[in-house]
């Protein structure tokens, strides 16, 4: 019924909902996308919070099916070539290879996919990472880490380092890296940054892009209170995956594992930040923005104010779209 309902949604012009769908009250200035509010009407609701350990497990792979099964990402104009690899010691991750049809730079992106360290997967991604791969006309490689509560943190960053070692030894120099991803995926993205720099290493890729990163594992931020609940991601919800990836006191002090604890004069790389208005992570992120330009870094935040958590991967939204297309342009530049 749902699949129904979604193929009828995207056949809707887009101004429709903004004349038949009722404003919410405006946050910070701007009103919330009004085709966006209603495809988060048509979502499921699971209060994952709410479900065992022992049970996540089938939870994910259902949230999986139905996420590959109703696309919200828009398809590639061409082709677009795929090609799996296995890393690791007994070869076991999966690292997925994208080759568009037009390649015009030297550099790869090393992408690590959102969902809270807990869902999702390489193929819920597959049509996101396609559609940068065909926009940026660049080579993409896309991470199939471990997920959390099965694996805790440190486990996905080893997987991280371990894909990354594997580009190095394929002929991909740190000069040719830059690594992205969405939510949780560019929290281990920018994680990845800071173990290199903890460790002392001289490998820094040479770009970040940075979607709507998790940075705090505290959840206090102005933009987690306000927006707690009705915007897809809520509050509750984040304050879980967090725990499941294996917050501690430890870890909270961890400039590794919590990016506000940053504390390096190493430079980092050449960065872009994205946030979404009515997205609770967005005060992190535009904290993190701010840590990075106040060290001196190279850093440009890119912010969507009618956008939601999410709105990378659901690009048949017309303004999300067109925010996509936007913060990719930007990153082309530095690519």
């Amino acid at each position: 019924m749902r699949t129904m309902l979604l193929k009828f949604f995207f056949l809707i012009p887009s101004w429709f909902f903004n004349i038949f769908i009722k404003k919410r009250p405006p946050y910070r200035g701007h009103i919330f996308d009004q085709q966006s509010q209603a495809l988060i009407s048509l979502q499921p609701s699971i209060d994952l919070t709410t479900i065992p350990d022992n049970e996540i497990s089938d939870i994910r792979k259902l949230i999986i099916e139905n996420r590959i099964k109703n696309k919200l990402s828009l398809g590639t104009k061409n082709p677009v070539m795929k090609l799996d690899h296995f890393v690791g010691n007994d070869k076991n991750i999966l690292l997925r290879e994208y080759n568009p049809d037009s390649i015009n730079t030297d550099k790869v992106v090393l992408f690590f996919h959102g969902g809270g360290y807990v869902l999702n997967s390489v193929e819920t991604h597959d049509d996101t990472v396609s559609y940068m791969a065909e926009k940026l006309q660049a080579r993409f490689f896309s991470l199939e880490y471990r997920l959390s509560p099965e694996n805790k943190y440190p486990d996905s960053l080893d997987d991280a380092l371990l894909a990354y070692e594997w580009l190095e030894k394929n002929g991909y120099t740190s000069d040719n890296i830059s690594v992205c991803g969405d939510s949780a995926g560019a929290h281990l993205a920018a994680s990845l940054v800071h173990k290199l720099i903890a460790d002392n290493s001289n490998r820094l890729p040479d770009s970040q892009l940075l979607i709507y990163p998790m940075c705090d594992p505290g959840c206090k931020s102005e933009s987690y209170d306000d927006l707690a609940e009705g915007y897809l991601l809520t509050k509750k919800t984040m304050i879980w995956f967090w725990e499941k990836f294996g917050k501690s006191e430890e870890n909270i002090k961890d400039q590794v594992f919590n990016l506000l604890k940053l504390d390096t004069d190493s430079a980092m790389p050449n960065t872009i930040i994205i946030t979404a208005g009515f997205d609770p992570l967005c005060d992190d992120g535009e904290k993190y923005a701010y840590l990075l330009h106040e060290k001196g870094d190279k850093v440009k935040q890119l912010h969507y104010p009618n956008m939601f958590h999410g709105f990378a991967s659901a690009t048949r939204i017309k303004a999300a779209q067109i925010a996509v297309d936007d913060f990719l342009r930007e990153y082309k530049e530095i690519l």
